[in-house]
Formats: structure tokens, sequence, C-alpha cells
């Protein structure tokens, strides 16, 4: 069985992932394999995000870590501390969730250790895109605290996206925002800016050769608008 999984993630990569269908596809497959190759706690934030994209709600103990992550933020961002400003521990680990940069290394890693194509086979700028994309699956879908995190400030974060109205030179922008509500009813918002091009093509695999996982992102801005009252 894992074998068949794999040849039918092989022809899905090389095609390219151009739909939230694939997507959701995509991460069902790699979870059937992450739990037949008992590697889920190797792959701690490949699994939260595919487990992300099978759920109308999460609150799993991934979930409850990262959940921290924000309310520990909150609770300083509230005050009027800038995001920038937060304890260089904090404000790095807020970075790399609000980015998925572990959901992207993770992945990346996990497509090579199983000799399938990485993102970049059909486009250069290949995660961005599949980001877009699996953004727009996992949107609304929040991550709530439990009640083991009783003393927490916020109740639950969830993700948003939005495109641009309009290209630029050929580049469409996309902006994902994490929205922390706390248990008072107030919220705030931590964005990123991405981009994916319209017309990318470079990174094709024209000679059927599978190209190396790379990270060539376009991303632009992170920030933050803090809890309004």
């Amino acid at each position: 069985m894992t074998s068949d999984i794999i040849t039918k993630l092989g022809r899905e990569l090389r095609t390219g992932i151009t739909t939230e269908a694939q997507v959701v596809y995509l991460m069902a497959a790699v979870r059937k394999l992450l739990e037949q190759q008992e590697a889920k706690k190797q792959y701690e934030y490949l699994t939260f995000h595919c487990d992300w994209t099978l759920h109308s709600k999460l609150g799993g103990s991934t979930a409850q870590r990262i959940l921290k992550l924000f309310d520990a933020a909150n609770i300083q961002l509230r005050t009027g501390v800038a995001l920038r400003n937060l304890p260089p521990d904090l404000r790095r680990e807020i970075h790399r969730i609000s980015k998925m940069e572990l959901f992207e290394q993770e992945l990346c890693h996990f497509l090579q250790t199983n000799g399938l194509p990485s993102l970049e086979t059909q486009r250069s700028d290949g995660w961005t895109h599949f980001l877009h994309l699996y953004a727009k699956v996992v949107e609304d879908c929040p991550l709530v605290m439990t009640g083991n995190n009783s003393t927490a400030s916020i109740a639950k974060v969830t993700l948003h996206i939005e495109l641009a109205n309009q290209p630029i030179e050929g580049d469409m922008l996309f902006k994902v925002t994490w929205t922390v509500l706390d248990k008072s009813g107030l919220s705030g918002d931590i964005f990123v800016i991405n981009s994916f091009s319209l017309t990318d093509a470079l990174g094709a695999d024209l000679d059927g050769r599978d190209e190396p996982c790379e990270v060539p992102q376009r991303r632009k801005l992170l920030s933050e608008r803090p809890p309004v009252s």
C-alpha cells in the first residue's frame, strides 16, 4: 500500500499542485504515509498541518503548543509591545509558525526522503503557490484552546487569506493573517504577505528530472495589528 501511495503522490507532484482538492489529497496521502512509516513524531509540524487540512477545528497537542506561543505573544502585544520587540526566542518562534517555515522544511524533507518530486518540479515558486492553496483549505478552521489551558488569555487562533485585487508585474500578492481572539473578546492579527507568479513555468521539469527541493521564497513582510478594544 505504501508504494501505491508514493506512486500516486509522485504522479500528482509531477503534474503540479494547482487546486485546493489536490492539496487535500496530497496532505491526506502524506498523513497515511506518516502513520505507516511511524514517523509522526519525527515530522511533528507536518503531521499537524496534515491534521489541520482534515478537520474543521483543531485542539491537539501540537495545536496547544502553538497556541501557547501565541498566548505568550498576545499578553505582550495587547500592552502595546511591537512584534519586533518581543523576547528574541518568542519572536523567532512566532515568525517560524506564522510563515509556516517548519511546515515547509518538514514537507520538503519528507518528500526527499521518500524519493518524491518537490513542489518546485513544475514551478520555481512552488512552495508559495502551494501555500496560498493550503491557506484556502484551512481558512476559518480555528486552533482552539482546550480546558487544560484554563489560564491562557486566548481562546482560539484562526487563519485567513486575502488575494490582491490585481497582480503586480505578473506576481499575485496574498496575505495570510493569523487572528488571535482572547477570552475578553479582543482580537489582534499577525500577518505575512507572500506572492507567486501568474506565469511561472521556469521550475518545470522539462526533461523528466525532479528538481531539488529549495526555498526560493517571495515572502515580503511579517507584521501585526495589536488587539483592539
